[in-house]
């Protein structure tokens, strides 16, 4: 299986990158290649040209009918209010409990205390 590899939307915290990273994952963050203010459309069209799979909190990201050809996505949702902190806790949370394969080719979204997968088949 080939490595997974991220694309940190502008909506999530810089810091979670780290917690991608430390799980051994490659990570780009739209911000630092000249996505941070443009239209989802673009962004999806961005990870599919480089195999990314996206991490967000914009739920938008989960619409398979808006985006037929998907690179796949982890979204998380969680309350407003959650810090940069709880947000990575709560990645990292996921991250140790998720098998690649469950990953690769879905959409996933992950909630206070549990996740659902969606796989993109």
């Amino acid at each position: 299986m080939q490595k997974l590899k991220f694309l940190l939307d502008a909506d999530m915290p810089r810091s979670s990158a780290e917690v991608i990273r430390s799980f051994g994952y490659d990570v780009d963050d739209v911000r630092d290649v000249g996505l941070g203010s443009v239209k989802d459309k673009e962004i999806v069209e961005y990870a599919l040209k480089n195999g990314l799979i996206i991490v967000t909190r914009d739920t938008d990201f989960g619409e398979v009918l808006r985006y037929p050809e998907h690179p796949g996505a982890i979204i998380l949702r969680l309350p407003y209010t959650f810090t940069a902190k709880q947000i990575n806790e709560k990645l990292k949370e996921f991250f140790s409990s998720v098998e690649e394969d469950e990953i690769c080719n879905s959409i996933v979204v992950v909630e206070l205390s549990r996740y659902r997968i969606r796989h993109l088949d």
